[in-house]
């Protein structure tokens, strides 16, 4: 009976562990795509060929949003990941 309250416990546990929002990451990803913002808002920037990593970068940032407000936080915390990625990526090759 110990035994499986324990493992009943545990369980909850890990399952109540995975269930938190990504918020750090999405902080990153908010972060990383806010300072890269500025350089691409020229017209002349919306047509260089850099500029579709900005685009990936807001939109991953977008769907990570929106898998937040559906609570899927694994799918979240990897767009945010992606978002974060793409815009350091824009901003190395913009400079």
């Amino acid at each position: 009976m110990i035994r499986v309250l324990l493992v009943l416990s545990l369980s909850l546990w890990l399952v109540s562990c995975a269930a938190k929002p990504p918020v750090q990451a999405m902080a990153e990803a908010r972060a990383a795509v806010q300072s890269v913002r500025p350089l691409y808002e020229s017209e002349q920037a919306k047509s260089s060929a850099t500029f579709k990593y900005y685009q990936s970068a807001e939109q991953a940032l977008l769907e990570a949003s929106q898998a937040l407000d559906a609570k899927k936080y694994a799918v979240a915390k990897k767009k945010a990941k992606k978002a974060k990625m793409k815009a350091r990526m824009a901003a190395k090759l913009k400079q």
